[in-house]
Parts: C-alpha cells; structure tokens; sequence
C-alpha cells in the first residue's frame, strides 16, 4: 500500500539520522508490563530493537511442553489514524501471512496449508479483548508439521502480536489461544512516544503535500482544457 510505503520511508529516514535506538522512542525496558510468569508459561527471552517500528519481541515457554513456540511481539502502528480497528487488524494480519510466505520463498519452511482467519475475543473481568486469529500447518526443512497460529490486537498506539507454533510429533494437536489467554491481559504498553509523534506528523505533511500537488495538477489541466 503507498501510504504504508510512504510511512516505512519516513521511519527510515528519521532513524538513519543515528545508528542507536532513539531517545525519544518508547522505552519498553521502563515503560512495558509484562508478566515473567503464568499459570502455564514463562518470560525466557526479550530483545528492544534499536528500530523503534520494531518494537519489542518476548519469547515464551511452555511449562508443560518446552518445544511449544510462542512469540509475542509489540510494535507501533504504521499509520496516522487506526479508528477503524477492524479494517487496521486485518491489513496487520494480512501482512503477517504474507511474512510467513516470505519465509517459505527463502527456505525456512517447506510449505503451508491453507489460513483460516476468524475473529478472536475474550474477556477478563471487565475487560474485554477483541482481535483475529489466523490458523494453518506448517511443514519444516526436515518435513515436521507444526500447528501454526497468528493473532492481532491493538492496545493504544501499538500492535500485540502472538506467533505461535506446536511441533506434531511432541504435542497433543492445539492451538496457542491458552497462551494468549493468560499472557495477554497482564501486558501493559507504553503510550504513543514522541518519536512516533513527530513520524506521524511527518507523514500527515507528506500526504497532505501530495493532495496539494494533485488539486494542483488538476486545477491546471482544468484550465489549460478551457482556454
């Protein structure tokens, strides 16, 4: 999509102005709840990526099934406006699938099945949590099925992203909603820093700039078909 292009370039050019995670980006280190331990799962890994889109990446392990795969990723909106939650979520998820593709185009994976994507919502107490979920099967180099599951949601300004897989041969057949579940409702993120600010206003001039350039060109083909 050009508008999402255009808001990649801007982020890029912002960040190449120092090689080191800005200041003024989210600190997740200070700013981020989340839980080190559940019920059935624990906090093992997380690394902040210097660019700030990127956010935070978490990795979980299953207590009970230690080759269970469950990632969780947080990162900011790529847009100025998200008020249509439903339509965001779904481009988000869309881009996911296409990731996943990616990496069977570069030899991670052998292959997948057919995603099924459905809406995904529970709630804890008086809070609700409204997202989609994506299914399929995933098959390895080595020719080992996995039950693969994507999930979206958005809190503030931010993506949660669950990424979840289950090696056939050393689970029961499941999928990762107990994991989203119990580690979703105790994540905290930080709000809209001000280095996502300044690259949303960034991008607003850029598409305003453009609309002005359209009218523009318009206004004179108008003309010049009138005289």
């Amino acid at each position: 999509m050009k508008t999402k292009a255009l808001f990649v370039i801007i982020s890029l050019v912002i960040a190449s102005c120092g090689s080191i995670r800005p200041n003024n980006a989210s600190n997740y280190q200070q700013d981020l709840i989340t839980p080190e331990e559940t019920k059935s799962f624990v906090l093992t890994e997380s690394s902040i990526f210097d660019e700030p889109m990127l956010g935070i990446a978490l990795k979980y392990d299953n207590k009970q099934y230690p080759t269970d795969i469950i990632n969780v990723y947080i990162y900011p909106i790529d847009s100025i406006s998200w008020d249509d939650t439903d339509e965001t979520i779904s481009i988000e998820m869309g881009d996911i699938i296409d990731e996943i593709d990616m990496a069977i185009e570069q030899g991670h994976y052998k292959s997948r099945s057919d995603e099924t994507i459905e809406n995904f919502s529970f709630n804890t107490g008086q809070k609700v949590f409204t997202g989609k979920k994506s299914s399929f099967t995933l098959i390895n180099k080595y020719d080992i099925e996995y039950f693969s599951n994507s999930y979206v949601f958005i809190d503030k300004d931010k993506y949660i992203k669950f990424r979840t897989s289950f090696d056939s041969q050393a689970t029961i057949e499941w999928n990762g909603d107990a994991a989203v579940k119990e580690i979703l409702p105790e994540i905290v993120v930080p709000g809209e820093s001000e280095y996502m600010k300044d690259l949303r206003t960034e991008h607003q001039e850029a598409i305003t700039q453009d609309l002005i350039k359209l009218l523009f060109q318009g206004s004179n083909v108008t003309k010049s078909n009138t005289e």
